[in-house]
Order: C-alpha cells, then sequence, then structure tokens
C-alpha cells in the first residue's frame, strides 16, 4: 500500500512555499534580462521584466518556486501497519536578474547594483534553505510515526502529518519574508556603505 503526494508553491522576493525531506533535492537556476544605464531605468526594468507571482498579484526582482512530492509505502506488523518507506522529494527553480550593462554607466550605478543583486540572490537562496530543512524535517516525522491499527489509519495519519508541516513550512516562509520586508531598507544601506568602504580600501 502506498500513498503520494504533491506540493507546488512560488516564493519570490517577499512571499511563501511548502514540504519536502531528505531524500532527493533538484535545483535549476534562470535568469532574466534587465536593460538600463541609471537606477531609475534598472529599477522599472525590474518592475516590468521580474517575475509574476499569482500570489501577491504583482511581479519581484526574484523568485523561488518550490515544488514537493513524495511517495509512502507501508508494511504490516504485529501491531497493524507501519511507515515501511518515506521517499520525498523537493525541486527548486530559482528566477534571478541578470544585469546587461551598457558600455556607458557610472561605477555608483555598478556597485549599487551589485549589492542589490547580491542580495536578492541571498534572498532566494535563504528561501530554498527554509524549504530544504522541512524537508529534512517531514521525512523524519512520517518516518517516525507509530503504528497504526491498519493500514488505512496509517495512511490517514501520514496525510495529518504531512499537512501540519507544509502549513509549518509556510508559516515559515512568511515569517522570513515578514522580518525582510521591515529590515530591507536598513539591510541594503549597510550592505552599499560595506559595498563603498571596500571599494575606496582598494
Amino acid at each position: 500500500m502506498r500513498s503520494r503526494f504533491g506540493v507546488c508553491v512560488a516564493v519570490a522576493a517577499l512571499c511563501l512555499p511548502a514540504i519536502a525531506g531528505a531524500a532527493s533535492v533538484s535545483e535549476k537556476t534562470t535568469y532574466f534580462a534587465v536593460r538600463g544605464s541609471t537606477l531609475a531605468e534598472l529599477d522599472n526594468d525590474l518592475n516590468r521584466r521580474g517575475p509574476f507571482l499569482a500570489e501577491t498579484g504583482i511581479r519581484h526582482p526574484g523568485a523561488t518556486q518550490v515544488k514537493f512530492d513524495g511517495k509512502v509505502t507501508y508494511k504490516r506488523t504485529p501491531e497493524g501497519c507501519a511507515v515501511d518507506a518515506a521517499a520525498l522529494s523537493l525541486d527548486l527553480e530559482m528566477t534571478l536578474p541578470k544585469w546587461v550593462q551598457p558600455k556607458r554607466v557610472s561605477a555608483r550605478t555598478k556597485l549599487i547594483w551589485d549589492t542589490l543583486e547580491k542580495d536578492i540572490r541571498r534572498h532566494e537562496n535563504r528561501h530554498a534553505a527554509i524549504a530544504k530543512n522541512w524537508l529534512k524535517r517531514t521525512e523524519s516525522a512520517i518516518r517516525n510515526l507509530r503504528a497504526e491499527p491498519n493500514c488505512s489509519a496509517m495512511e490517514e495519519m501520514v496525510t495529518v502529518v504531512t499537512q501540519r508541516y507544509l502549513a509549518g513550512h509556510e508559516r515559515a516562509q512568511i515569517e522570513f519574508d515578514t522580518i525582510e520586508g521591515r529590515e530591507v531598507n536598513f539591510r541594503l544601506r549597510r550592505a552599499l556603505a560595506r559595498a563603498v568602504g571596500e571599494q575606496d580600501g582598494r
């Protein structure tokens, strides 16, 4: 007897995702072109070309699509029925901006773009890390479930636990985005100041 589940959620520079386990993780990164020679032009192009997420209804500077899937099999035991194996998987697809840099552009614009691009990448990498963590937690929780009187009850318990961890993962992603949203201006100013200091010290 076996059960399957699959969930696909998109996470953006301010959004959310779902669950998974230590079984397998597939990662892919794609890029979208951003053009402009001034900060205003780059900002406008980011807003025009960035990935659109139905969850927020707007475009974002970056996004991480998360798909959790898995298969659970069961076995008969003296107590009734228990989990035999849990093979969970996580597919991550990150979408990031790539600046098509013109020949003439100010050093300050380059510096600010580099700082912004690094922060977008860091943000999306964190979304991926949260998903991986919940993948492991979910798989561990399923594997450690106690036996149920029969396999139908065992399958129901796996479904309950899976949904609980899906909800926990979603809360973790939302909490991360909430904190990031509050601190974005301070974080970018600090990163820019550090980048300027490093550049001046060369």
